[in-house]
């Protein structure tokens, strides 16, 4: 019986060391197919990896994502510079140890996790996952966590960290952005988008908490967690009630 030359060669290939030449490169290829669960992403560097096209990973795993207005925005893909099942992981263990530091009532206060619709079917990645998956981090840390159970408008997350008394909130959306594009806009306890230098501090501890923490990828957190609530109802009422109170000319709304 003939064998298949071609596939033990590739699968050698994805399993042994890396060796492109450039050993940064090498390193972060290796970190990737050993912390990306993901398929989908996982699979789009496989195939780079495959196929010889070292400046595509360079571009990809080479870089990471840094703070814009207020938090990480990119294209949806796979590589530790896109929005993605394991950079955002990543992003929420560098979240979870900056606000330990900063807040000693964090395990009592929680923190809150909205989204929007954007998907992307080619990585697996969409708002309501990544959304999830934040949850899942701060939970398996016994982080009470405030997770809309539907999409929801960006300005119920700044406003349900206030009125809960939470220490921040993470929305996952890229607003008026690409459709292409997705986004973790952090705010603080006072409601506010975050600035300096929270914003450095943050990415300093992203880059102290790259590998995956046990339970990280755990999203079933989100159904079996005592510590997970669903604040829809409670946000949506309370939000329609205070806007009605700072509307100048009521009669001219609808109920």
């Amino acid at each position: 019986m003939a064998e298949n030359t071609e596939g033990d060669l590739n699968s050698n290939l994805l399993h042994a060391p890396y060796h492109t030449g450039d050993p940064q490169l090498d390193t972060a290829i290796g970190q990737w197919l050993l912390w990306d669960k993901n398929p989908k992403t996982k699979e789009q560097i496989e195939n780079l990896l495959r196929n010889g096209m070292n400046k595509e990973l360079r571009d990809r795993l080479c870089c990471r994502m840094t703070f814009g207005t207020a938090g990480l925005r990119s294209a949806m893909g796979a590589g530790f510079c896109y929005i993605n099942d394991l950079t955002v992981i990543q992003s929420t263990q560098g979240m979870y140890k900056y606000l330990e530091r900063c807040f000693s009532d964090f395990k009592q206060r929680g923190f809150v996790v909205g989204y929007d619709t954007r998907g992307q079917v080619t990585s697996s990645c969409s708002s309501q996952r990544l959304a999830k998956l934040t949850a899942a981090v701060l939970l398996a840390k016994d982080v009470p966590v405030y997770l809309f159970s539907r999409y929801v408008p960006t300005p119920f997350v700044p406003y349900a960290v206030q009125r809960l008394k939470a220490v921040a909130g993470v929305m996952i959306t890229a607003s008026h952005n690409r459709k292409e594009d997705n986004g973790y806009k952090v705010y603080w306890e006072t409601g506010a988008q975050i600035t300096s230098p929270h914003d450095k501090e943050i990415l300093k501890c992203i880059e102290e908490c790259v590998e995956p923490w046990n339970g990280s990828w755990n999203d079933n957190l989100v159904d079996t967690s005592p510590l997970k609530r669903d604040p829809l109802q409670d946000i949506c009422r309370r939000y329609m009630e205070d806007l009605k109170k700072i509307c100048f000319y009521r009669q001219s709304c609808p109920d």
